[in-house]
């Protein structure tokens, strides 16, 4: 019977083939895999252009990252370009301008209110004491280590600067 019909429909060899190995409902079957073929590979090219598009903004992200960390650096490690940045950044025309005297302070628009004390008046730190000799500093500096270590500072604060750089030797 299924020769009469492939006869009837006019059907070549090789969709006779087809016919009588999956039977007549084999070219819906064949059709549906196409589609669902032709489907994934839609969504496949869709999710490439999507991977692309996010591929290249972060390839332009990854570059303007690497150029702003190039310019950190150069600000960092040189100079001259730290000196002129601060300057810029706190001159005149940046965005932390620091003023000398009052009538700096009175231009471009900056609201110039008098500050109001609310803590009052504070004590005055203590007067240093006369700088030591050599000799005596670092066993004054001891004892006051073992004493209030919290105050050694000021101890430092007065030396002189060959006595620290001599000990620093020393040490080495």
């Amino acid at each position: 019977m299924q020769t009469a019909i492939a006869d009837y429909l006019q059907l070549n060899d090789e969709s006779r083939q087809v016919v009588e190995a999956y039977g007549w409902n084999a070219p819906a079957v064949l059709n549906n895999y196409a589609l669902q073929l032709e489907g994934m590979l839609d969504s496949a090219v869709a999710w490439g252009g999507q991977a692309q598009e996010v591929l290249h903004r972060y390839a332009e992200f990854s570059v303007a990252e690497h150029q702003e960390n190039l310019a950190y650096n150069e600000i960092l490690t040189n100079p001259d370009v730290l000196s002129d940045y601060t300057l810029k950044f706190f001159g005149p025309e940046g965005p932390y301008p620091v003023y000398e005297d009052e009538a700096q302070l009175e231009t471009r628009g900056y609201p110039t209110a008098p500050v109001q004390n609310a803590l009052g008046q504070f004590p005055a730190p203590p007067s240093a004491a006369a700088p030591q000799q050599p000799e005596n500093f670092w066993g004054s500096f001891k004892q006051q280590m073992d004493v209030d270590p919290s105050q050694a500072w000021r101890i430092l604060n007065q030396a002189q600067p060959q006595v620290v750089s001599n000990k620093l030797f020393v040490m080495e």
